[in-house]
Formats: C-alpha cells, sequence, structure tokens
C-alpha cells in the first residue's frame, strides 16, 4: 500500500467495501508550505480529526461532483469500467467538494490518532483506488519516484458505516467538508469487495 497526503494528515487506504472503511492514518507530514509546530517537550497524547464518508460524493460548486476530472482529455465517467484512476486529472482551480446533505453521511466520527512512530511510503504514481477531490502537494520530491515518511502520529481502523452507502463511490473528508476554502483534499473512492477485515456476512 503507499500513503497520499490530504492535509497535515496522510491515508493509507486498505479497502472500502458497502459495510466499511479499512485505513490507516499518519501525521504529520511537514508540509514546505504549512508546516505544523508540535511540542517537543509536551507532546500531545494524540490527534483528532472529524472524519466523515458520503455516498454519493457531495456537488461541487453545485455541480456533479465528477466536474473537473478527466481521463484521456476527456470528462472522466465514474461509471465506466475499469475506473484507471491513476490515469485521471484534476483541472487546476477545480473547487473542493461542498457540504454534503445529512442524509448522504454514511458516517461522522472524531478519531483518534496516537502518538506513535509509524511510516508510510509515498509515490508520485496515481493510485486506482481513489483520486483526489483536489489537485494536492505531493511529498516525493521531484524526480524522485518515491519516498517514505517517518510519522509521530499513526494508527490503522476499521469503521463500519452507520448506513448503507447510496452508491458505487464514497467521498472521505478529514476535515467534515468544511470549510470552502480548506487547505485539505477529500479522497473520492469507488467501493470494492469485502475482505478477510470485513466479512461479507456482516
Amino acid at each position: 500500500m503507499t500513503g497520499v497526503g490530504i492535509s497535515e494528515a496522510a491515508v493509507e487506504l486498505a479497502g472500502a467495501c458497502v459495510h466499511s472503511l479499512r485505513f490507516a492514518v499518519g501525521a504529520p507530514l511537514d508540509r514546505p508550505y504549512a508546516k505544523v509546530e508540535l511540542s517537543t517537550t509536551n507532546p500531545a497524547p494524540a490527534l483528532y480529526r472529524r472524519l466523515q464518508v458520503v455516498s454519493p460524493p457531495p456537488t461541487r460548486d453545485g455541480e456533479p461532483w465528477p466536474t473537473g476530472l478527466t481521463l484521456e482529455d476527456k470528462p472522466f465517467e465514474p461509471s465506466e469500467l475499469p475506473h484507471r484512476l491513476s490515469d485521471v486529472r484534476i483541472t487546476e482551480g477545480t473547487p473542493s467538494l461542498d457540504l454534503p446533505d445529512p442524509e448522504r453521511i454514511v458516517l461522522d466520527r472524531w478519531i483518534s490518532i496516537p502518538r506513535q512512530q509509524g511510516s508510510m511510503e509515498f509515490s508520485s504514481i496515481g493510485d486506482d483506488r481513489y483520486v483526489l477531490a483536489v489537485q494536492y502537494w505531493n511529498p516525493v520530491p521531484a524526480g524522485e519516484q518515491s519516498v517514505t515518511k517517518e510519522l509521530q502520529y499513526y494508527a490503522t481502523y476499521r469503521l463500519d458505516f452507520d448506513r448503507p452507502p447510496a452508491s458505487d463511490w464514497i467521498a472521505v473528508s478529514l476535515d467534515a467538508f468544511w470549510p470552502p476554502e480548506r487547505d485539505s483534499a477529500d479522497l473520492l473512492i469507488p467501493l470494492g469487495d469485502c475482505d478477510e477485515h470485513c466479512p461479507s456476512d456482516n
């Protein structure tokens, strides 16, 4: 698995199906333009983020959520298979996803990221398991294919949905999709199969 930076935190997706979301979160990424200063004498025992999962994904400035996404210079069609998400491009200036309708929220949870060492590998190549909703900073240095980051806060999760997703896609935010000018990126994820961590008879 590879990680993806979506704020000062990064996410490593393990799986998403109709029952649950499985992932890891690590922080901080030490973004060069927005470093997070952590106390070295009295570090916080945990970081907290409000994670929301929405299905179908929210609109984008009132337009359908695929607006601004392209595949081979054509508008991205989320119903076409295979999705080829590693080849999806995001038009510069594409706005963030809107606040979701409450009826579309399938998970709304504060998560605790404890202070424990972890590492994530990041790639300069896209990932077929998800696509970022907006253009965002990649921690891989220019000219390199990958980089491994050591993270001071790290945890893995399996979170069951509170209600069944209403479409084949979900959107995931660590900022509860707010504010519109947020300095973070949401993830757009097509639902896949259950695995050993999410039994299909749940």
